[in-house]
C-alpha cells in the first residue's frame, strides 16, 4: 500500500510541475490560472528552491525559469484566484492532519 501511495505521489508531482508560473511573454493569466498556482504553491516552492540551491552549489545547474507567482497577470483576479488557491491548501493540509490522528 506504501508503494501504491509512493507512486500516485510521484506522479501527481510530475504532473503538477509542468504548470508552474513562468515569463512566457504571451502568456497572461486571469483568476483560474491564479488559482492553480496558489494550489501548486507547495510544489513550486519546493521546486525553487532546490532550483536556487543547486545553482549556488554549481552555476551551470539550476538556473530554471520557475516562479511562485506569475508577474504577468490581470491583476485583481489573478489575485483573487492565488489567495483562494493557498486557503485550498490550508485546508487540504489541515483534513491530512485530522485524518492522522483519527488513526
Amino acid at each position: 500500500m506504501k508503494k501504491l501511495s509512493l507512486f500516485f505521489v510521484i506522479v501527481l508531482m510530475m504532473s503538477l510541475s509542468s504548470c508552474f508560473a513562468s515569463e512566457e511573454p504571451l502568456a497572461l493569466y486571469g483568476f483560474w490560472g491564479g488559482l492553480w498556482h496558489g494550489v501548486i504553491i507547495v510544489v513550486s516552492l519546493v521546486v525553487k528552491l532546490v532550483s536556487v540551491i543547486a545553482h549556488a552549489i554549481n552555476p551551470e545547474y539550476g538556473n530554471w525559469d520557475i516562479n511562485i507567482f506569475s508577474f504577468q497577470n490581470e491583476g485583481l483576479a489573478y489575485w483573487v484566484g492565488f489567495v483562494l488557491g493557498i486557503f485550498a491548501n490550508l485546508g487540504v493540509f489541515s483534513r491530512l492532519r485530522q485524518v492522522r490522528r483519527n488513526q
